[in-house]
């Protein structure tokens, strides 16, 4: 059956929308049902009339009529740099309760919500880097294969034991420039720092920002792997209690929470968790709340530092991530 990318707005602002009403949804700001129209031709008409293009109005009709029930829908998500995959169960429906912000809909039920995007190989995320907000996904066997994928990231969720990355030697060759930079490093990183490796890098980071830090012993760490502070000799303040976790799969709220109690055990103002598998939506949700206090470096957030304080870094975490200015991995035969 066919696979479906169907995006979340422009810059993700209908993607929450879509996942907490169980639905994929597009606008275009066209406020009439697309099952009123016998043919395309006449749906032109009146698109044209809300000042809505031919190239939007088609995207409508091939939401409202070409995807069936049963069929694969991908949401790429903007915000989080992660996929959710759902098959659809419904037929078109116009939902004049969200006509002021996304009405045309379909019914969907999401399998996933938060695989991160380096997770699928190079010609799925080539196939799924169109411009357009609903289009078919042409990769070979592409439901067969992402449901490989949700698979494992599920078996990963339910087991401590980690799955294996898409291959490193994958080129992200479909979707933009910055995406594809981003994505070469966070693969590198995933492949290179593991545990207090990973650690390592982020204190270096800290320290590249003007933090003393300290790195907590192996072991039973109270729910701190760094601690850092600014000022002299680390005194000043901010004082941050940082907890690194280098596995693959989205931290849950557990972390988030012990993370908050080590706040209070090491007496610092405020805590920041870096995780390499990204975050579960109920950890953001949370985090809503303690925006003034916690901080989360998800892949993205620690590549963004990672490029920003990278000439100051010491020369062996820069050899291990060897950059061409401060932008493209260098690549290396193993």
């Amino acid at each position: 059956m066919a696979v479906w990318i169907v995006r979340g707005g422009r810059v993700g602002e209908y993607e929450e929308l879509a996942l907490s009403e169980g639905v994929v949804a597009v606008s275009f700001g066209f406020r009439k049902s697309i099952a009123d129209f016998a043919d395309r031709e006449s749906l032109h008409v009146q698109a044209a009339e809300a000042q809505v293009s031919v190239y939007g109005a088609n995207q409508l009709w091939r939401f409202a009529n070409e995807i069936k029930i049963g069929e694969t829908v991908v949401l790429p998500r903007k915000l989080t740099k992660t996929i959710a995959i759902g098959k659809v169960q419904g037929a078109y429906v116009y939902r004049t309760d969200l006509e002021d912000l996304c009405p045309h809909t379909l019914k969907v039920d999401w399998q996933v919500e938060d695989i991160p995007r380096v997770n699928f190989s190079q010609d799925l995320v080539n196939s799924m880097g169109g411009l357009a907000t609903v289009f078919q996904v042409l990769a070979e066997d592409a439901e067969s294969r992402l449901e490989n994928v949700v698979e494992a990231h599920l078996k990963s969720e339910a087991s401590p034991e980690e799955r294996e990355p898409a291959s490193d030697d994958d080129e992200i060759i479909g979707s933009p420039l910055t995406e594809q930079i981003e994505d070469r490093i966070v693969r590198h990183i995933r492949r290179t720092f593991g545990g207090k490796k990973l650690e390592r890098l982020v204190a270096s980071v800290l320290e590249a920002s003007g933090y003393d830090v300290l790195e907590t012993r192996p072991g039973p760490d109270l729910g701190a792997d760094i601690v850092a502070g600014k000022g002299d000799l680390g005194f000043g303040v901010p004082r941050l209690c940082v907890q690194v976790k280098s596995g693959r799969r989205p931290v849950d709220r557990p972390a988030y929470q012990q993370l908050q109690g080590s706040i209070g055990t090491f007496g610092a103002d405020h805590g920041l968790l870096v995780s390499m598998g990204g975050f579960k939506d109920t950890v953001r949700r949370e985090n809503e709340r303690s925006f003034f206090q916690i901080r989360l470096w998800g892949p993205y957030e620690l590549v963004q530092r990672l490029l920003e304080t990278y000439d100051d870094l010491p020369q062996d975490i820069r050899s291990e991530i060897p950059l061409q200015d401060r932008k493209v991995l260098i690549e290396t035969e193993a």
